[in-house]
């Protein structure tokens, strides 16, 4: 504890006097202004005319090498004593400093005198501190979590790791008290700083930080505190919502106010920029019963990214209801609706839909982004042998396309693909959809509507009338819509549409099984691709790997033993710590030969088709997986568990 006769520092207006620059009567006039004006008590002398600048500033240099303040040597000084800058720029500098409230570091760069780097060298002699680069530096999941990248970016800081209990913190101002105490009290850790360059803090920031956020953790554990957090979403997002009626009731103008509190405006923004950074294709709002559970499918897996209070949820709701037009006073039956969001210059479409649980309200909004969907078919990393098939039966006048396989295995990008590659101005192409996903320039487009009517066998009946030369039937779920797109193939038109079966054999036994006799088959359908899709392994983290004995016998079953080498990703900031980034199709393609029309005319079973099918050159679908394992492109713990093994490959 400091003593009470410790000589304090003394004043300037007291230093003034005792070197006879000016007298005790101008230095209390001079004070009585400074209160008044609030001026800086140099500044009005200045004004004043009882001192000139220069002698106010050489004034204030030699006070500071000979006072209590100077014994510790000043940036100013280092910077001159280093041959930085002359004293006469110090000067300058110190005259400048008194009109703006800026430390003298800062007023130095600004006039030009010395760079930022040369600042950072100045201070580390100055204060002793070590002088480190930070851009090499590779964080763990808990020091990252210990100092959010928000407060890392807002103060400049970087946290190389603990010593002995204390945070070692890069900073590019270690001065900033406020910074200290902050991320101290946010720590509960005593700080160590060192100095570092503010470009090497901002890389290293960007290289460890990378798609993670304020409220992001590894296991999606951390609870967001909407109330208290500064909420950070991009500001050029904008709603594509329409106006609606003033609310009635004293209940719904309360769930409108409150769901458009700054707060829940903030969250609901800050989620769908967030998903669309994150690549994710879908987010689920999930109640608990102390808890809401924030979830992102990226890559087609669904990952936690945060928590927050139960109580904000029926806010949150409200407003997604609001946005996508829904009614918001109604909690018991499940809602769907759209709505559309531009996240600069990006538009994508929201399909938005609600489901009542026990704990409250889920709600789904599933992310259409209208930049990426239409994908060309040469970039659909097909096999050439496949692509090329395909290809050549768009040439036939007439035919069916069938793409199969299950919810989420890409066989809608496959049919936007398919319509972009066929769609001209000598084409009338005619889509129904369920719903319409992506707009294509050229394509008439309409959307099945059963609440009204418009199945997509109805739908079919009016197109048909419609002169097409391409029709895509986004679905055949029925007998009736199979007989009218078979017709449709058999009279002229190239058909494009899906089915929900496991491989192309099995495609053409489905259409058998539901009624379609096998004759009607064999004419119209001339190409079946089965596909699903698989995860990338991260590129910016790909190591080579081993696999287990079982996975080995497991090929080794499947006459399966030729691959050498296999990959898998370690896990970095760029995938998220999950060693995969980005998605890709596996595929099966199936052309109706003369061999097989044979065979479904004497109605043999799968296993024969299949037999037959071989001798035409099929591949399996996981032949194609298992070339792209080779090729180091995916894991093969990865195709294991989306594509399916049905026959080994020495029984057929």
């Amino acid at each position: 504890m400091e003593t009470t006769d410790q000589k304090e520092p003394e004043k300037l207006g007291e230093y003034l006097v005792s070197k006879n620059l000016i007298t005790q009567e101008q230095l209390e006039h001079a004070l009585a202004l400074t209160k008044e004006s609030r001026m800086r008590l140099g500044r009005t002398l200045v004004e004043l005319k009882y001192i000139t600048g220069r002698q106010l500033m050489e004034s204030l240099l030699e006070r500071l090498r000979t006072s209590d303040l100077g014994k510790r040597k000043k940036l100013g000084e280092v910077l001159v004593s280093s041959g930085v800058i002359s004293e006469g720029k110090l000067l300058h500098a110190l005259e400048v400093q008194q009109d703006r409230k800026q430390r003298i570091g800062e007023v130095l760069i600004n006039l030009g005198y010395v760079t930022k780097d040369q600042i950072t060298d100045a201070l580390a002699t100055k204060l002793q501190l070590n002088l480190v680069l930070c851009d090499d530096y590779v964080l763990d999941d808990k020091i990252k979590r210990l100092v959010p990248k928000e407060m890392a970016k807002k103060y400049s800081v970087f946290p190389i790791g603990i010593k002995n209990g204390r945070l070692v913190l890069a900073m590019a101002d270690p001065l900033d008290s406020n910074a200290l105490d902050e991320i101290s009290f946010y720590t509960r850790l005593r700080i160590s700083p060192v100095i570092s360059y503010d470009w090497s803090i901002e890389i290293a920031i960007d290289k460890n930080y990378q798609d993670t956020d304020e409220y992001d953790s590894r296991d999606g554990e951390h609870m967001f505190d909407v109330l208290e957090a500064e909420l950070k979403f991009d500001k050029d997002l904008q709603f594509g919502e329409k106006e609606k009626g003033e609310p009635t009731s004293v209940d719904v103008e309360s769930l409108y106010l409150k769901s458009n509190a700054p707060k829940i405006v903030k969250l609901v923004a800050m989620l769908i920029t967030d998903a669309a950074q994150k690549r994710a294709s879908d987010i689920h709002i999930e109640p608990r019963e102390k808890y809401v559970q924030v979830r992102f499918r990226i890559d087609g897996e669904l990952q936690n990214i945060f928590k927050y209070q139960r109580e904000m949820h029926e806010s949150v709701v409200s407003r997604i209801k609001i946005i996508s037009q829904l009614d918001i006073t109604n909690r018991r039956t499940s809602q769907d609706g759209d709505a559309s969001v531009s996240i600069k210059g990006r538009k994508i479409d929201l399909r938005i839909s609600t489901l009542p649980l026990i704990h409250g309200e889920k709600a789904v909004i599933r992310l259409l982004d209208q930049s990426k969907g239409i994908v060309p078919l040469q970039e659909l990393e097909m096999p050439s042998y496949i692509s090329d098939a395909i290809i050549r039966m768009f040439r036939l006048p007439q035919g069916m396309f069938i793409v199969t396989g299950p919810t989420g295995s890409g066989k809608t990008t496959t049919l936007y693909a398919c319509l972009n590659h066929l769609r001209s101005d000598t084409r009338n192409v005619i889509s129904i959809e369920d719903p319409v996903e992506y707009k294509l320039e050229g394509i008439s487009q309409t959307a099945v509507n059963e609440a009204v009517g418009r199945s997509f066998a109805s739908i079919l009946r009016s197109v048909l009338r419609q002169d097409p030369d391409v029709v895509m039937v986004g679905e055949i779920r029925d007998l009736e819509t199979a007989e009218i797109a078979i017709k449709a193939a058999l009279t002229g038109h190239l058909v494009l549409t899906t089915l929900h079966t496991n491989n192309t054999v099995a495609t053409i036994v489905r259409l058998i099984d539901i009624g379609i006799p096998p004759y009607l088959v064999a004419s119209s359908v001339t190409g079946i691709l089965s596909q699903r899709l698989v995860r990338r392994i991260c590129k910016h983290c790909k190591v080579e790997s081993d696999v287990s004995d079982e996975i080995k016998s497991f090929l080794s079953d499947f006459g399966v033993d030729n691959i050498q080498k296999f990959y898998r990703g370690e896990g970095c900031p760029k995938c998220m710590n999950t060693g995969y980034l980005d998605r890709m199709a596996v595929y099966e393609y199936l052309s109706i030969s003369r061999m097989l029309k044979i065979a479904l005319s004497r109605k043999t079973d799968e296993q024969e088709l299949l037999a037959t099918a071989r001798t035409e050159g099929l591949k399996l679908l996981y032949e194609d997986a298992l070339n792209k394992v080779r090729a180091g492109l995916t894991t093969i713990e990865e195709v294991m568990s989306k594509v399916p093994f049905e026959y080994s490959l020495r029984e057929i």
